[in-house]
């Protein structure tokens, strides 16, 4: 195992929040990450590359931002945060490169948190696609239910603080090209995720990312 402990002390943040409900935990849980820089191909393993299990708080992509969050608001120690965090990122809790949950929607099989996106919006829209653009890893042939761009306005007083948010795209191969997670800010809701663009973990208007993508998936935490 490898681990970059950077600026967020396991043990002291999950004794903070260890009292407070689901979606509280998440929002201070991931408050800490504020600011961290984005960092591209943190984890090491490939189909030619033993896998390693990485945790690197010195720098996280969209996906390993909320992994951590999501392993963090599960555990009560450091030690619980590394056996959660081997079954949200890999099936099976198996540290194997063919094992990693390479695509959000492979959280459909996560037993923590519940893919609510039919539930938000009847006119939600349905595809089938070919998850195939990692090389060494066998397609994955998936219906994927998404709320399409132009639907998310009539549907944001059914989102909650703590929800995970998948960006849909169509390009091939791909289920969505970025992931963050829902914040409500007063009357206000926010991105909050690793941006490549601004380089750091960051808090975002949601809508107005919303605007440049062709839809959402969502998943909640059930418990």
């Amino acid at each position: 195992m490898i681990f970059k402990t950077g600026k967020i002390d396991i043990d002291k943040l999950l004794d903070k929040v260890k009292t407070l409900s689901t979606e509280r935990k998440i929002v201070k849980i991931s408050q800490h990450f504020l600011g961290i820089p984005y960092k591209k191909n943190s984890l090491i393993g490939s189909f030619i590359q033993q896998e390693q299990l990485v945790i690197d708080f010195e720098g996280v992509d969209c996906m390993t931002f909320i992994e951590y969050v999501e392993a963090m608001r599960m555990s009560d120690s450091y030690s619980s945060f590394v056996e959660n965090l081997r079954y949200v990122r890999y099936f099976d809790g198996i540290v194997d490169f063919k094992k990693r949950r390479h695509f959000f929607t492979d959280w459909n099989e996560l037993k923590t948190v519940k893919n609510v996106t039919e539930a938000l919006n009847e006119q939600f829209l349905t595809v089938v696609k070919e998850l195939n653009f990692i090389e060494g890893i066998e397609p994955k042939h998936r219906v994927i239910n998404y709320i399409p761009a132009e639907a998310i306005g009539k549907i944001t007083s059914k989102l909650k603080t703590g929800d995970y948010c998948g960006f849909y795209t169509s390009k091939e191969g791909l289920d969505v090209t970025h992931v963050g997670i829902i914040i409500l800010d007063g009357d206000t809701l926010k991105l909050r995720h690793a941006s490549s663009k601004k380089g750091y973990v960051v808090d975002e208007d949601f809508l107005q990312y919303s605007k440049q993508k062709e839809g959402i998936i969502i998943f909640r935490a059930e418990y």
